[in-house]
């Protein structure tokens, strides 16, 4: 059985928690430690409780189920290189249907992350939320090239 397991930017602290996802409908949301059982009533009304952290609900983003090459979980939205190279670096995005890598050079999304041959081709090399700088710094480049030819400018 997959595993489902959420990420978010705790807001008391700024650190990361990954677990279990508990959503309000004003929009707030709150994560409750993966090691740790979700709060409920028992039978004879008594409460087990937990702890369940506030976290930045634009932060929240669920783990893909893949793994990178240092055994890092790879999550909605995660950066990650490929093969390697500093010159491809993709945003992992839900498309509505599956995870896809969105290349931080020219925006399009491919459907490469279910097809990488082993985890040792991806490396987790930050996220948008702590690391924006490796997004802009993705399209400076390809901005400032004189080249018109699209792989010129990856290259």
């Amino acid at each position: 059985m997959r595993e489902i397991l959420f990420r978010g930017k705790r807001l008391d602290n700024g650190e990361w928690i990954a677990g279990h996802l508990l959503k309000y409908e004003d929009g707030s949301a709150r994560m409750v430690s993966s090691n740790t059982d979700i709060f409920c009533y028992e039978k004879d009304e008594s409460i087990i409780q937990t702890v369940a952290h506030r976290v930045d609900p634009e932060t929240v983003g669920q783990c893909t189920g893949f793994g990178d090459k240092n055994g890092n979980k790879i999550f909605e939205g995660d950066i990650v290189s490929i093969y390697n190279s500093k010159a491809f670096l993709f945003v992992v995005e839900w498309n509505g249907n599956q995870y896809v890598l969105k290349c931080t050079t020219n925006g399009v999304s491919d459907n490469i992350l279910n097809v990488i041959e082993s985890p040792e081709d991806v490396e987790v090399v930050g996220n948008i939320y702590d690391n924006p700088e490796l997004i802009k710094e993705q399209w400076i480049n390809y901005e400032n090239s004189s080249s018109d030819n699209y792989w010129d400018k990856l290259i």
